[in-house]
């Protein structure tokens, strides 16, 4: 998963995202999925030729189409709107058809009646409240919370090639993952290093016996 937005140079949006997308596909990645962080709370602002961002990218590659993706960890309330959308439900409503738009096939709304949490969409609406307020790229700890949550379970490992201030492996360490950090600036490193203490777990072998360990997170200078 990579956090990444386009920057304006001399007024004019750059291409270095698009690009990025295709040498990774070049490279072998799969580019499974785009989600958008939504920053809610974002101060209001413009230029001459265009507004603030209050968005950026996350863009999701895998090296297989089959891989680890827990849906159900990141349900969501389904909200006031089904109250009155699935009170008087149309035949339409009641089957998957074709959307008149031709861009696929429509929802069966039939299938919510009942429900009380449903899947998100890949907008995630999150404030930008973020506790390391020197590093100039930092982001909320929710952010890497959701997509742990996402894609790993417990003692999994969870990589952050481009480290910072660490939020994703502090994340990582309070949600039991083990974690490997990367990262060009050693201040940022030993800075990280106290933040980060071993968690102790109790994992259940099969022949039904403890064994402790330690959920760990490891750093490294590039």
């Amino acid at each position: 998963m990579l956090n990444i937005k386009e920057r304006v140079i001399n007024g004019e949006r750059s291409t270095y995202v698009m690009e990025l997308i295709m040498e990774m596909r070049n490279q072998g990645w799969f580019w499974t999925e785009e989600f958008i962080w939504h920053k809610k709370n974002s101060v209001p602002g413009k230029w001459p030729n265009r507004f603030r961002d209050s968005w950026e990218r996350l863009l999701q590659f895998n090296k297989s189409k089959i891989f680890n993706m827990y849906q159900d960890e990141v349900r969501v309330p389904i909200g006031d709107w089904s109250k009155s959308r699935l009170k008087n439900l149309s035949e339409t409503d009641k089957r998957r058809d074709n959307a008149k738009n031709g861009s696929g096939f429509g929802k069966n709304i039939s299938n919510w009646v009942g429900k009380e949490t449903v899947f998100p969409s890949n907008v995630l609406h999150l404030a930008t409240e973020c506790n390391n307020k020197n590093h100039s790229a930092a982001f909320p700890e929710e952010l890497p919370e959701w997509f742990i949550k996402l894609f790993t379970k417990e003692t999994d490992t969870v990589l952050d090639p481009f480290m910072g201030s660490g939020t994703t492996l502090i994340v990582a360490n309070r949600m039991k993952r083990n974690s490997i950090g990367i990262e060009i600036i050693p201040e940022y490193c030993e800075m990280v290093r106290k933040q980060i203490k071993p968690v102790e777990m109790y994992l259940l072998e099969p022949k039904l016996k403890y064994e402790k360990t330690k959920i760990k997170g490891r750093i490294a200078v590039r």
